[in-house]
């Protein structure tokens, strides 16, 4: 019987890259919202123009020079998103104050198709909602983004009352000009809102980061500490004695081989109470182990397949969860960091560890991949590990004798 392991909170962060790998999906849906909408309330415009021109006033001319500006206009909001993650990433204030020169050319091609759109249109909130989109999805200082939506909204407002009164709509729908005119205005909150709310989910991101990395230096500090209280005793007595044995050398031999015999029995003491620090640090329960190698793949971008066997926790943890760490560090080193599947079953007398992946081409096999070490621990306790390899997918499993247990032998 196997089960998917979920993802947990805790997941451990391998760096800046993988921080934004991790919200890669939530980006894109966000870059979806904000195009769709801008595609919907723009599209209005056409219909306005269908509604408030005839054949008579050059209807097919504004609405090709329409469809142009809206092409203009996407094409240049795209652009401009596409160089807002990576300013918003890099998290200095200098790359948000700084406007490139791509993103400054499409920045005015976005507002030359807001021109071509209000003549279309023969509307001013036309034009006026389309310089307001492309402020909205630039990447602000803090404290600076929300002031700029504000004062375009109360423009585009201004803008909306002011042309519902001088222009003659008299032959136009009652609200025939208010729905364009809402869409106009609602467009840039909506962007605003969307980069806003992933602007958080990014800063919740790299709080997990910092949660997970403050969690792991505090075990190393526990552990720093359980070591130096381990070592300082020992050592201490170990001092004491040989102090001792020094004294007595001259007057007394035999007590002073004694003591020395007691210093070094307590130098194999500390030697061993300090390998049992280590297994005591190191002894993470296999599922656990297993979670956490998932959790690191999923946090790297990695579309992870686990499947683990409900009885995990009887296989050898000692020997799999070095494994387990060293075939996912070869899969973050050497894979292509698009998918990878881990299982782990019982199969008769023995435990099957698999994982694969999408390889890069380059050589797993190489120096650094931990393969020597991993096969060196699996034939240690009669196991054995077999890399395989198919089209662009790199594959290792390990077989290792099970012990029996209770449930064996009911």
């Amino acid at each position: 019987m196997t089960s998917p392991i979920p993802a947990r909170s805790d997941a451990p962060r391998i760096g800046e890259r993988a921080l934004a790998r991790s919200v890669t999906a939530t980006w894109w849906y966000t870059v979806g919202g904000i195009v769709f909408f801008g595609v919907v309330a723009t599209l209005q415009w056409l219909v306005w123009i269908l509604v408030r021109h005839d054949e008579g006033a050059g209807l097919s001319w504004r609405l090709a020079l329409a469809g142009i500006s809206l092409i203009v206009v996407h094409a240049g909001v795209v652009f401009l998103l596409r160089g807002y993650r990576p300013v918003v990433l890099a998290g200095g204030d200098e790359e948000r104050g700084r406007l490139p020169r791509p993103d400054a050319i499409a920045l005015v091609g976005v507002v030359m198709g807001g021109v071509l759109l209000g003549l279309a249109a023969g509307s001013w909130m036309a034009g006026a909602s389309i310089f307001a989109y492309a402020l909205s999805v630039r990447p602000w200082l803090p404290g600076i983004r929300w002031r700029v939506i504000l004062a375009v909204t109360v423009a585009l407002v201004a803008v909306w009352v002011a042309e519902a009164s001088w222009s003659d709509l008299s032959h136009v729908e009652p609200n025939g000009f208010f729905v364009p005119a809402l869409f106009a205005t609602m467009l840039p909150v909506i962007a605003a809102s969307s980069l806003w709310w992933w602007d958080i989910v990014l800063e919740l991101d790299r709080a997990r980061q910092a949660e997970s990395l403050l969690a792991a230096t505090r075990e190393r500090l526990r552990l720093a500490n359980d070591v130096h209280d381990l070592q300082g005793h020992h050592l201490q007595v170990i001092a004491l004695q040989l102090e001792l044995a020094q004294r007595l050398i001259d007057r007394d031999p035999e007590a002073a081989a004694a003591e020395i015999t007691r210093a070094q029995a307590a130098v194999d003491a500390a030697r061993q109470g300090t390998r049992d620090l280590a297994a005591a640090f190191r002894g993470v329960p296999l599922p656990d182990e297993l979670a956490n190698a998932v959790d690191l793949l999923r946090s790297a971008g990695v579309d992870v397949h686990p499947e683990v066997d409900a009885a995990a926790v009887d296989a050898p943890a000692d020997v799999l969860g070095p494994i387990v760490r060293e075939s996912v560090t070869n899969v973050l080193k050497h894979g292509s960091g698009r998918w990878a599947r881990l299982s782990l079953e019982r199969d008769a007398a023995q435990w099957v560890y698999r994982i694969a992946n999408d390889e890069t081409g380059e050589d797993e096999t190489g120096d650094g991949s931990g393969l020597a070490g991993m096969t060196e621990r699996a034939n240690a306790v009669g196991g054995d590990i077999r890399v395989g390899r198919s089209a662009d997918t790199f594959e290792l499993t390990v077989s290792l004798p099970a012990a029996p247990t209770e449930r064996d032998s009911t």
